[in-house]
């Protein structure tokens, strides 16, 4: 049940503003649902919206909760609540107050790589949320956050959610954040290949494709074109999926069918099995040692 500035919430808040924060955490804490599956994302969108309707004097009282760290605040706890209202009222007060916006996105940045999944997660829907009010600016806002696995990730991920991807109007900053994306994916030295923060980018992107494709079109096409060419299993695998997406295909046949033609040109060339000889000459010595044992 969502609280009113009058009620508990509101109270412990105004107590926080002044000084006085353990009422809050203590009722944010309670009300968490954690540990558990499901945090209580109602009692974090109440307390945002307190954080909104009282503007910058709760600036204080978000930063604080905001950068609570692993030790203070333990993932698969009670108290891994408190960030994650913090990165929520962020969103929320950067969507409506313009002069807040580049300090609050630097601190979501901060973020966007914890150790904690729904802090993490709570950065996404903090930048879709700003994104909803703030669509193009945040998009190049975003733009250095792209040289980072889990950094990258959160932008695409929030950049599917139809409030950002609905105030968009430029497709070449898009199609910019997506190569850039794909570029951090691919120059992934090995050691990182399984690394977590890749595979969280290399599965944003996948599940981003499509819903740019229906939005913005030819221009997706045209990137994804590009990337046809290059060498990365897991990237090929990411634009041949894209061309079986039943929504583009119907509305982007013969775009699909360039990138297609693309795919199929890079592949690489299939092995002669006539210039098969075996395998090459032993020269360890392994097989003159096994002679003279017998």
């Amino acid at each position: 049940m969502l609280q009113t500035a009058s009620g508990p919430l509101g109270r412990a808040l105004d107590e926080a503003i002044a000084g006085r924060p353990s009422a809050l955490h203590a009722l944010l804490a309670r009300g968490s649902r954690l540990p558990g599956t499901r945090a209580n994302d109602a009692l974090a969108d109440a307390f945002a919206q307190e954080c909104r309707a009282r503007g910058p004097q709760t600036d204080r009282v978000v930063l604080a909760l905001v950068r609570l760290n692993e030790e203070e605040a333990p993932g698969a706890t009670a108290l891994e609540f408190l960030p994650v209202c913090g990165i929520c009222a962020l969103g929320a007060r950067a969507a409506n107050d313009e002069k807040s916006r580049t300090p609050f996105v630097a601190e979501l940045h901060a973020r966007a790589d914890d150790l904690r999944f729904r802090v993490r997660d709570a950065v996404v829907d903090a930048l879709a949320r700003t994104g909803a009010r703030a669509g193009d600016w945040l998009l190049a806002q975003v733009g250095p956050w792209m040289d980072g696995y889990f950094h990258g990730a959160a932008v695409v991920r929030a950049l599917i959610r139809e409030s950002w991807l609905g105030a968009l109007h430029d497709a070449a900053p898009v199609m910019a954040r997506l190569d850039q994306a794909f570029a951090c994916a691919r120059d992934a030295p090995r050691a990182a290949a399984r690394y977590p923060g890749r595979k969280a980018l290399v599965e944003a992107l996948g599940l981003a494709l499509g819903p740019i494709g229906v939005r913005f079109g030819a221009p997706t096409f045209e990137m994804l074109a590009r990337w046809a060419a290059t060498s990365d299993p897991e990237l090929r695998e990411l634009v041949a999926t894209t061309l079986d997406d039943k929504r583009l295909a119907n509305r982007f046949g013969p775009e699909l069918a360039r990138v297609r033609v693309a795919l199929d040109a890079s592949k690489a060339p299939v092995r002669n099995p006539d210039h098969d000889h075996g395998p090459s000459r032993d020269r360890s010595g392994a097989r003159r040692r096994g002679r003279r044992a017998t």
